[in-house]
């Protein structure tokens, strides 16, 4: 026996069908276009001089690639060294007296001979009464109490030398310091942009020598209408595409992430900004430049209705 549904009923199963299919189907990815994307540095270094003198020599041109750590330029270091070899006789000396224990041996050696003399003398009292006269006993006891007193001063004075070893170790590192300072090394990898002084010139702690960017990572700032401030931008993948450098060649891309959504929007229409951090390993981007950025994110139809 056949069962014959109302028409309203199949309606609603129908409805409920097209529904379900619209639910199972994947969120359909959307982009925003943003013109007019600003690029700018993300890291760079003014590399200052870190002491008094006379610039010795650069080892970087404009325009020269510098990793982390690489010497960029040199101060006289005539008197540093000198200070190091210095320093370096004197912890020598202070770690030579420091090992010599002569001293508080010589001294522990003499107090237990007084104190022998000592204890003999009384030993003949006791056993033969005025052998060793009072005042010859009173000798030999300020003998004793003085060598003791020596021995303890011979451990104080040891201790100082120790500890006259230990401060001219650190003047040493002082030293090393102050040489290593007039070595100008850069702090990242990156670019050398400008070079502010030149051998022969005095400068002064602080005074900046190389300027250095880092263009592996650049930032893009956007400006975006009020009509995406409810979207789920922050971490949204962006790409920016650039010339292939040849007339047929396919446009390259440049690929990237949303970092920063600003939180306040402008009071006349609405409009926000965005930041986007930007794998530029290729350089193929350059700071200063103004492009077309494609923010993708995921079609969210609740998130654009929002009030």
């Amino acid at each position: 026996m056949s069962i014959c549904l109302p028409r309203s009923s199949r309606c609603l199963s129908f409805a409920l069908l097209l529904a379900g299919l619209c639910l199972s189907r994947p969120a359909e990815a959307e982009e925003i276009v943003a013109e007019s994307t600003f690029l700018s540095v993300i890291r760079s270094a003014e590399i200052p001089a870190r002491d008094l003198g006379v610039i010795e020599s650069l080892k970087v041109r404009e325009g020269q690639t510098v990793e982390s750590g690489q010497l960029v330029a040199e101060l006289n270091q005539a008197e540093a060294e000198l200070d190091l070899e210095k320093t370096a006789t004197q912890l020598e000396i202070a770690r030579r007296e420091a090992r010599n224990q002569i001293r508080e041996a010589l001294a522990k050696k003499t107090t237990q001979v007084a104190q022998a003399e000592l204890e003999r003398a009384e030993e003949a009292n006791r056993k033969y009464p005025e052998t060793v006269s009072q005042t010859e006993v009173a000798r030999l006891r300020l003998l004793a109490e003085k060598a003791a007193l020596e021995g303890e001063q011979a451990v104080h004075e040891q201790e100082v030398l120790d500890l006259n070893a230990t401060l001219a170790g650190i003047e040493h590192e002082i030293a090393m310091t102050a040489l290593k300072r007039r070595s100008i090394l850069s702090p990242l990898n990156g670019i050398v942009e400008r070079i502010d002084r030149q051998p022969g010139e005095w400068v002064q702690p602080g005074t900046t020598l190389v300027k250095v960017i880092d263009l592996s990572t650049l930032r893009a700032e956007a400006v975006l209408p009020a009509k995406y401030r409810h979207h789920q931008l922050l971490d949204a993948s962006v790409s920016i595409a650039v010339s292939g450098g040849t007339e047929n060649a396919s446009p390259l891309q440049v690929q990237g992430k949303i970092t920063f959504v600003h939180p306040q929007f402008d009071p006349i229409d609405g409009s926000f900004r965005v930041w986007a951090t930007l794998d530029n390993a290729e350089h193929l981007l350059r700071p200063g430049e103004s492009v077309t950025m494609v923010i993708h994110v995921a079609d969210d139809a609740s998130s654009r209705n929002k009030p």
